[in-house]
């Protein structure tokens, strides 16, 4: 009986972490077309691969608004892989990853003195590059500050500082 309890006891903490977050962020992007601030928000799923690293693959929403008729959407979804450091109070980590952005933008034309409505949409591959923090707050919860930088084709970029929640599943 007491080799079973320690069989069990050993897969639970061999078992990889899986965990989920949901961050706000401030947004600051640049497209080749247009640039502004918006607030964002972001959906993730994570999972420990190996004692200091994370994949995760998860769906952002950088921009959605409107302007002088002009509506403007992007969002992304990538895989990035995460670097960590464990102290007592949280990890320390570093993202690195790629991400299929999707751009919508709609804007006032002008063409022989006729104003139209003219709208470009784009999928844009891009890179991520990003610095965090998960603050323990319970034994399966963390608040997850963090910088991301965004870069990719037709002048895209974006930079987001975003505070979270993580839940860690097992």
């Amino acid at each position: 009986m007491l080799g079973a309890v320690t069989l069990g006891v050993s897969q639970a903490n061999a078992a990889p972490k899986t965990y989920g977050v949901a961050t706000v962020a401030y947004n600051d992007f640049e497209t080749s077309t247009t640039s502004d601030s918006e607030f964002a928000y972001s959906l993730a799923f994570g999972k420990q691969i190996h004692r200091q690293w994370y994949a995760e693959a998860g769906y952002i929403s950088l921009f959605d608004y409107a302007k002088n008729e002009n509506e403007n959407k992007g969002d992304a979804l990538y895989l990035a892989l995460l670097g960590k450091a464990s102290g007592g109070t949280g990890e320390l980590f570093y993202k690195l990853g790629i991400a299929k952005v999707d751009v919508d933008l709609s804007s006032e034309c002008s063409e022989a003195g006729v104003v139209t409505q003219c709208r470009a949409s784009e999928s844009i591959a891009a890179g991520i590059a990003g610095l965090g923090f998960d603050y323990y707050v319970g034994i399966s919860s963390m608040i997850r500050l963090e910088y991301v930088h965004m870069t990719g084709e037709d002048s895209f970029s974006t930079n987001m500082v975003s505070v979270g929640f993580r839940y860690n599943f097992n």
